[in-house]
């Protein structure tokens, strides 16, 4: 080691939550975290690692909001926290939901949900398949909105959407269901933020 060399300091340790205001299943929240992590590891010099994870789960049985904190190492914060901050508005944050550093809170977000509660708790997977590719189309194929993700709740799956608007994708998949025998019984209903 020379005598004047200079010894590189650490980067400081910070902490980040993640409050996903929006319907999301444990499976989801998980590759969440890991996308994450993957979006921290590609910024030079930086370490992330989840420190606590968790899922709010109504009386119902549904998935309502999830939290995850990381802890994170990297010289230049900003950046990462950009990145990060990206990431999840780019894959469908919800309104409501926000990122917190260090304490220092900032709301971000702007996706709608729509949860559509099958009652079909004695179908199988085979009979919904067609039906689930009937409201994709119905949904523009992406364009007004999209299926994010599915859950099971005491009377059958609960398909989770999103999109800019709530209301445009209530009224494309309200055309919808009534042309479909297997969903009369079905409910679609905005999803409330969860704080």
């Amino acid at each position: 080691m020379g005598l004047f060399s200079k010894k590189s300091a650490q980067p400081a340790t910070h902490r980040i939550d993640v409050h996903f205001a929006q319907p999301m299943t444990v499976r989801l929240r998980q590759q969440q975290e890991q996308a994450l992590l993957e979006v921290a590891a590609a910024k030079q010099q930086c370490a992330a690692r989840v420190v606590a994870s968790g899922t709010a789960i109504s009386e119902h049985e549904e998935p309502l909001s999830s939290d995850v904190q990381f802890e994170v190492s990297c010289p230049d914060l900003k950046k990462l926290v950009a990145a990060v901050s990206g990431w999840l508005v780019a894959n469908g944050l919800a309104r409501g939901s926000w990122i917190e550093v260090d304490g220092e809170r900032t709301a971000l977000g702007t996706s709608e949900y729509v949860l559509l509660r099958t009652r079909l708790a004695e179908e199988s997977d085979a009979d919904l398949e067609a039906t689930v590719l009937a409201l994709h189309r119905a949904l523009g194929d992406g364009t007004i909105g999209w299926h994010e993700d599915v859950y099971f709740r005491f009377d059958g799956p609960v398909f989770v959407f999103n999109g800019d608007s709530a209301q445009a994708i209530l009224d494309a998949l309200g055309g919808e269901l009534v042309k479909h025998p297997l969903l009369l019984k079905a409910e679609l209903v905005a999803a409330t933020p969860a704080s």
